[in-house]
């Protein structure tokens, strides 16, 4: 079905140094209630970068967020 993904490439640099490169999907997938989003985010973390704890937790808070708008 066309117009249900979303992908985005970006890098991420602390000071002078980059320290991940991402790419983020959003799947929009309708169920019988509305529609389920699939964020998939793979990423390289290089020497220093922070690593997928620190990511997952950032991205866990924002897809909360988002949860608790669209529920309003």
């Amino acid at each position: 079905m066309p117009n249900q993904r979303v992908v985005t490439a970006s890098t991420m640099t602390l000071g002078e140094k980059r320290i991940s490169a991402s790419l983020v999907t959003y799947e929009f997938v309708p169920n019988d209630k509305g529609t389920d989003l699939i964020c998939t985010h793979q990423a390289a973390y290089f020497e220093g970068g922070d690593g997928p704890q620190i990511r997952q937790a950032g991205w866990r808070q924002l897809l909360e967020k988002l949860a608790k708008e669209l529920a309003r």
